[in-house]
């Protein structure tokens, strides 16, 4: 007889390999065309979260926020999953750093930047 845990165990493997194998890859023109998206969003936010004289609302802070992490997230994603393309690896690394400074900036002040960006679509 089979032990459950065996079977939990052998479903999320199999969950890990297809995840593994659909993993989108890009040529190198379209990741060089997706970061490039990816850094315009990023840019975009640097008015409304990086100046010092900025005058947007808490609710336009939130979405540039998050629209940024978003970026970063689908940075290191794509980038994990086209390693092998240049400068992938650095983007990666580099979305990962950001990614890891603002979750810890945010569980310093007791939050999570997932209930802080609970809805996406702001």
């Amino acid at each position: 007889m089979i032990k459950s845990s065996s079977l939990i165990c052998t479903f999320f493997i199999c969950m890990q390999l297809n995840n593994m194998a659909f993993a989108e890859k890009l040529s190198q023109a379209d990741y060089d065309q997706f970061i490039a998206t990816q850094t315009k969003i990023v840019n975009e936010t640097k008015h409304i979260l990086d100046e010092p004289d900025q005058n947007a609302d808490a609710q336009s802070q939130r979405q540039a926020f998050c629209q940024r992490l978003t970026a970063y997230e689908d940075i290191q994603k794509v980038s994990e999953e086209n390693h092998e393309l240049n400068m992938a690896s650095t983007m990666a690394m580099i979305a990962k750093s950001f990614l890891d400074r603002q979750a810890q900036s945010m569980n310093n002040s007791g939050m999570t930047t997932a209930v802080f960006c609970k809805s996406r679509e702001v």
